[in-house]
């Protein structure tokens, strides 16, 4: 009960800090010329690792933490491309099924590199930012539970939406599968992964010309021709 009571306070003191933002400043389109460099989020994440293929969505068996547990960093490439890093992290609840099981205990933990795709530019809207995710990753059990590997690899594939509230600041929401490198393919050791938090970006200042390229700064570097005069002949008497 008192985690519950603090995720909903976690949750409404998330949504006061993005309304705050968003009437503080005006959101600013990219365009072409004017995209971000740097992206950086820090949220929550949810693990649905049941073990049962047929619930494709079911909340009640997720595993996750009243505080932050997922940290990405992103660097934009070119023309909507960009890598993304991240890292997560978990603890499995007993009291929800792990692998078609129940009283398991342990740690989670994954790092994924992702190539990632955005249609901000295409939509141009300058609120919704939907994208596309796939990459490579590892992910590492510590638990009782015999049914997979501690350290498995996976393929991933994901997808969510960044919503801008201003030119550097939005909500993400993104959800995906993770399919482990393993024998059998589809075995025990693929999952669900589904997170929420907050996002900041750094726009390139590429757009911007330096004042010191005006013309009131510019310097003549011509050739300036210095004129000598020679000194007069005394005439002979």
């Amino acid at each position: 009960m008192k985690k519950i009571i603090r995720l909903k306070i976690s949750c409404v003191i998330l949504c006061l800090l993005i309304v705050a933002q968003f009437n503080a400043q005006p959101v600013k389109k990219v365009t072409e010329v004017n995209t971000y460099k740097w992206m950086f989020g820090l949220g929550w994440n949810a693990l649905d690792d049941d073990g049962n293929a047929g619930a494709f969505y079911s909340p009640k068996d997720w595993h996750y933490n009243v505080y932050p547990t997922r940290f990405f960093v992103d660097r934009y490439l070119y023309n909507g491309w960009s890598c993304e890093l991240s890292t997560a992290f978990n603890q499995y609840n007993a009291n929800k099924l792990l692998n078609e099981q129940l009283g398991k205990t342990g740690i989670f933990f994954a790092t994924d590199v992702n190539l990632k795709y955005s249609f901000y530019k295409l939509l141009k809207s300058g609120t919704i930012d939907p994208f596309v995710s796939a990459g490579l990753g590892l992910s590492i059990r510590n638990r009782d539970d015999s049914l997979v590997a501690p350290t498995t690899p996976t393929l991933n594939v994901m997808l969510g939406c960044n919503f801008w509230f201003s030119k550097s600041v939005g909500l993400q929401l993104q959800t995906g599968g993770k399919f482990g490198l393993t024998s059998p393919f589809m075995g025990k050791s693929n999952y669900m992964q589904h997170s929420a938090g907050l996002v900041f970006r750094f726009e390139t200042l590429a757009s911007q010309k330096s004042e010191f390229s005006k013309k009131r700064y510019s310097i003549d570097k011509g050739r300036t021709k210095l004129k000598v005069k020679k000194p007069k002949k005394e005439k002979e008497g």
